[in-house]
């Protein structure tokens, strides 16, 4: 889950409220300027040092903080249209442009000079974004909504094709699966406790992680599938002597 900074500093609002204090309380507490204070919990830039000192005496810490500001973005989180189901399905490429510069703070300039773009089709980009409601452009400015999020609902035809498109990335890997257990014992219930466990525990961590900026970009794949065997081969074929002579050979007895 990415974790947008407004969230964090939302988190942090959210928390002084909890604690019952106003931010001229917290200004004598923490020996910071009423101003600053004002100008920090509004500032998406704000340094780990200072969000560690607010978790200091909000009798909170990095976690807890993360904890808050996950529910506040999932609270304000909207699932994509319809509409928007059905556009990016048709056309995938306009999705990937998006992300790439609310996401992935790539500048369209990037982009078109990445992907061979006309400027014209960069302006086609833009203002199709900005229909969408994911950028604002300001004329000489454009204002990206880093913090939203592409929230595709369960089962959709958009959500289909990026587990197909994230299984293929996975599986072409050279990395081979690093938990594998064949054939275990599992109720509908426990799998999906297991699901829900290791979710939660990962975005735990990169909730942590974005907030001190540390770790690096990790795709995770978890699946539960049928338990079928699992076969070395795709077929058992018939033999003849040649391999009985060759196993025969290599494996004589001492």
């Amino acid at each position: 889950m990415h974790l947008g900074p407004e969230f964090l500093l939302a988190a942090i609002r959210h928390k002084i409220k909890d604690e019952g204090l106003c931010y001229s309380e917290l200004s004598e507490k923490t020996g910071i300027p009423l101003s600053t204070i004002k100008r920090h919990l509004h500032n998406p830039s704000l340094g780990l040092d200072k969000i560690l000192l607010y978790t200091t005496h909000l009798n909170t810490d990095l976690q807890g903080l993360s904890d808050i500001a996950i529910q506040i973005q999932r609270d304000n989180e909207q699932f994509l249209s319809d509409e928007q189901n059905a556009l990016f399905v048709e056309h995938p490429y306009l999705l990937d442009f998006i992300y790439l510069v609310t996401s992935c703070n790539k500048t369209p300039e990037e982009i078109a000079e990445e992907y061979q773009l006309s400027d014209t089709s960069v302006r086609f980009y833009l203002s199709i974004a900005e229909m969408l409601g994911y950028i604002e452009n300001l004329g000489d400015k454009i204002f990206y909504r880093s913090g939203r999020r592409f929230i595709m609902e369960e089962g959709t035809a958009l959500d289909t094709l990026f587990k197909r498109r994230f299984e293929q990335v996975s599986m072409a890997h050279e990395t081979l699966s690093q938990v594998c257990h064949a054939r275990v014992r599992l109720t509908a219930e426990q799998r999906l406790q297991l699901e829900k466990e290791v979710d939660q525990k990962i975005g735990e961590m990169h909730a942590a992680n974005s907030a001190n900026g540390t770790g690096e970009l990790t795709n995770v794949l978890f699946r539960n599938i049928p338990g079928q065997q699992i076969f070395f081969s795709d077929d058992i074929p018939n033999i003849d002597g040649g391999l009985l002579k060759e196993v025969s050979a290599r494996f004589r007895r001492q």
